[in-house]
């Protein structure tokens, strides 16, 4: 119950938040004088002060924050509500098995194949070892 309610709350206040987020970063002028702020003539200046770059971008840093933390918040109250695992919980554990109930000739061509194939990886470094006679010059 508890949960629940608490979940519709930080919904809220993530909305809410993202809302004004968009809003804030619509209304300031960029470095180079485009955006909305640009569009109304200047008008954040007279509605906000000669210093509303500067509290338009402390605004923005606090309610940058404050839908951060209730997203995450929502996202862990909202796990904890459905008692779901993760993906990662869900891939099945590989079943470890004893080397004496594997039987003797799986143990045989495991053993072969792991001969042939170091066998393989070393044959090449054999014939890079050996000299190279130089070829005879064309007459």
């Amino acid at each position: 119950m508890l949960s629940s309610i608490l979940s519709v709350l930080l919904s809220i206040v993530s909305i809410v938040s993202a809302f004004l987020l968009i809003g804030i970063i619509l209304i300031q002028q960029s470095k180079s004088g485009g955006g909305l702020g640009a569009v109304s003539g200047g008008m954040t200046e007279s509605m906000f002060g000669a210093s509303a770059s500067n509290v338009l971008a402390k605004a923005t840093t606090w309610i940058a924050a404050i839908f951060l933390l209730s997203t995450l918040f929502l996202a862990t109250v909202i796990g904890r509500l459905r008692n779901d695992t993760s993906a990662a919980e869900r891939i099945p554990q590989a079943v470890k098995m004893d080397s004496s109930k594997v039987p003797a000739e799986a143990a045989v061509e495991k053993t072969e194949a792991g001969a042939a194939a170091e066998a393989a990886v070393e044959k090449p470094e054999a014939d890079a070892a050996a000299p190279v006679a130089p070829a005879a010059p064309a007459e």
